[in-house]
């Protein structure tokens, strides 16, 4: 027994921390948890550290990683930080949280760390991060200070990412790390960072990363600037990974007396597959991860497919009775509203003015909302505040404002410049803005806060010459005071993050609003691999996923109604296109469908996720979601060869022994497609036989619900 340790228990897991002779602290074990907590201590003495300083990064041992979570200039100039631990506490926040938080400190410096760990017991899943305090006079620089780091140790590492782009986002690859190489995921836009890749990671031991087998760890950072995650493979075998914000290019400038406080890393560790891990995170983020994440989303549509900038009060008029009559419960006016002297009719003018383009909406956005609440609907709108046009009244004024370089043309992308928000003048116009249009208009109950253009020219006109590298931290920090203020003071809006799509799919984002718009990229075939990737990390409720038209407007690519919802079903389901050009047979179906979507909401939202067939690996796509008794299930044909008959679908997560209703909802002309529509059976045999689905034709797609049922019950 090693007196300074502590295990952190969960429901299924434990995290075993110690402290070593020389006062550093040391991770012993992280896995399933253990019969005897204790037993976890007898390989401490290679236990790798949990937060280690460029002193602690010693190569050529076993056990050393060779990289290092936290790098610091010191005021007289020393490259140099060594932290021994003084003293350690735990913390029972409540009858799910415990923390266990360790005091380091420099014996030589006026820098202390602080290492927090926090278990949460239900959903199995680990929280860490530090806090830096530099208690001398003078200013220290911070090079890198990582959230944390991990040490495992197998043969084989493989690690899972979710890259991507403009209109790919999150598309997962697996890549394995070679014995004395590394990986770094890495991403330095400044802004929409997520968009180059979630900062999301699987890491599978001893193979590929399967769904319902062997041992992986996933983690989330939950950051939404600059970030970093490494993987490093010892020659020895050992495998270092880490993640945390990113400081390149230039070093954080930590005044005297100031505390720097780095973003948490989720981790969720499985014995039994990733699907396991991302059902433990997923219960995380409906818990603490998102706002909100225990509410029902509404169903909406989104003016942009349908309209674009081009709209009248009366288009407007006639898109929310159409919606109305569909069944929507919300309508979001989207790009195109404001300006004055600057009129938004395309995207070269008026971002930055948020006064109502009278010349489209004579009445207001008054009208609009008295019209969605008229019609029994809610009322949502588009914004983004932290860009700005030359071509606007607030550039005309305060050109000082925006994010640029001194003797460099500020470049444009978009038409448009970013807005300093590490300039807390800057922070308090967008809130003064944002206050005044939510405040004069209460109907507002819905935001979707847009993000188009990441940091090119990283310089700040409010930063003074020593803090230049301080400017894409202190934005990110400056977004998340304005979003925390606008949620105290508007409690009942529900915000979405979107950047140029899928740019702010992050924990960091997510904790100041309620869900995600996954991809500009409205196309249902390509966004069954999207949500297919961002779903390893993140809840269907926190995926916004929208019915668009046929052909797609990005791809051209044509798919059936059904197709579109069903995998729009598959989230947080949405309509963004032109409703009253839809025909009378697509109204009639799309009233059922979002009829049946309301009704199986619950379970899709709220319910845990398993993945049957990936479309990266079968031209068969499938999932469920499982809710207490009941479960919805998905399947789309993604592509169809004539010599071809897919496996039957085999579903998971149901009672063996239970017996259990099974409906065909959401059929088209083409009727069922299946054996099993009204008919009551086993879950062994839908677990074990599974369900053979008559594929005819690429993009057909089928949805079932499954309700464990009274086995005296008829069966409709």
């Amino acid at each position: 027994m090693i007196p300074d340790s502590v295990h952190l228990l969960t429901r299924s897991s434990q995290m075993t921390l110690y402290k070593d002779e020389q006062g550093r602290v040391r991770r012993a074990y992280y896995g399933p948890k253990l019969r005897e907590p204790e037993d976890a201590l007898e390989n401490a003495a290679d236990a790798p550290l949990l937060y280690s300083s460029l002193a602690d990064s010693v190569t050529g041992l076993p056990n050393a990683s060779g990289e290092y979570c936290i790098c610091v200039t010191q005021a007289d100039g020393a490259l140099s930080l060594s932290l021994e631990c003084l003293d350690w506490e735990v913390l029972e926040l409540d009858d799910d949280r415990e923390e266990a938080v360790f005091y380091g400190k420099d014996p030589s410096y006026p820098v202390r760390v602080e290492i927090h760990v926090r278990s949460h017991r239900e959903s199995d899943t680990f929280l860490q991060w530090a806090v830096i305090r530099n208690e001398g006079k003078e200013g220290i620089r911070l090079h890198r200070a990582a959230s944390a780091q991990l040490g495992l140790r197998a043969e084989r590492y493989f690690v899972t990412s979710f890259r991507g782009t403009w209109g790919g986002e999150s598309l997962m690859s697996e890549e394995e790390v070679a014995r004395g190489h590394e990986l770094a995921l890495v991403s330095g836009t400044g802004t929409r960072t997520a968009q180059e890749g979630s900062p999301g990671f699987i890491i599978s031991l001893d193979g590929p990363a399967r769904e319902d087998s062997g041992e992986v760890v996933l983690g989330a950072l939950a950051w939404s600037g600059n970030y970093r995650i490494w993987f490093r493979h010892s020659p020895y075998h050992y495998l270092f990974a880490g993640a945390g914000l990113d400081m390149a290019p230039a070093p954080y400038l930590l005044d005297g007396g100031g505390v720097f406080k780095t973003p948490p890393l989720i981790l969720a560790h499985s014995k039994n597959g990733k699907g396991e891990a991302s059902r433990r995170i997923h219960r995380w983020a409906r818990r603490y991860g998102l706002r909100g994440g225990e509410s029902e989303r509404p169903t909406l549509l989104n003016s942009w497919e349908g309209v674009y900038f081009t709209f009248t009060e009366k288009v407007l008029h006639g898109m929310m009775k159409r919606a109305a009559d569909l069944g929507i419960e919300l309508f979001v006016l989207d790009d195109g509203w404001f300006g004055g002297r600057f009129p938004r009719n395309d995207a070269r003018a008026g971002l930055g003015d948020w006064q109502v383009n009278r010349a489209k909406l004579p009445h207001g956005l008054e009208d609009l909302i008295r019209q969605a609440e008229k019609l029994g609907i809610r009322f949502g709108i588009w914004v983004e505040p932290e860009m700005v046009n030359p071509h606007s009244e607030l550039y005309q004024n305060h050109p000082e404002w925006a994010i640029g370089l001194p003797h460099r043309e500020n470049r444009l992308e978009r038409s448009q410049y970013l807005l300093d928000l590490s300039n807390p003048h800057v922070c308090r116009y967008i809130l003064d803005a944002m206050r005044k249009l939510l405040g004069e208009h209460p109907g507002i109950s819905y935001v979707k806060w847009d993000c188009n253009r990441k940091i090119s020219d990283p310089g700040s006109p409010w930063l003074d010459a020593c803090r230049q590298g301080n400017l894409p931290i202190d934005y990110v920090r400056g977004y998340e005071r304005i979003l925390e203020t606008l949620a105290a003071e508007f409690p009942d809006v529900i915000f979405q993050a979107c950047s140029s799509g899928g740019g702010r799919a992050d924990y960091g984002t997510m904790r100041k609003h309620h869900e995600f718009w996954t991809s500009d990229n409205t196309d249902a075939y390509e966004r069954v691999f999207m949500q297919w990737g961002i779903g390893h990390l993140f809840p269907a409720i926190s995926m916004a996923a929208h019915v668009t038209a046929s052909p797609n407007h990005q791809t051209g690519r044509s798919a059936p109604l059904k197709f579109r919802f069903d995998v729009a079903m598959s989230g947080r389901l949405g309509f963004e296109l032109q409703p009253c050009d839809m025909t009378e047979e697509d109204m009639v179906f799309s009233k059922r469908a979002l009829a049946e979507y309301k009704r199986i909401r619950p379970v899709v939202q709220f319910g845990d996720l398993y993945r049957l067939s990936s479309p990266y690996e079968s031209r068969v796509a499938s999932l469920m979601y499982v809710c207490g008794k009941r479960a919805v299930v998905f399947a789309w044909l993604m592509d169809k060869w004539l010599a071809d008959s897919p496996p039957p679908l085999r579903l998971k997560g149901l009672n063996f022994s239970a017996r259990y209703l099974v409906r065909e909802i959401n059929m088209n002309e083409d009727g069922s497609l299946t054996d099993v529509h009204e008919r009551r059976l086993g879950g062994d045999f839908l677990m074990d036989a599974g369900i053979r689905i008559r594929w005819k034709k690429a993009f057909q797609s089928v949805c079932l619900e499954v309700v464990e049922t009274n086995p005296d019950a008829p069966a409709s």
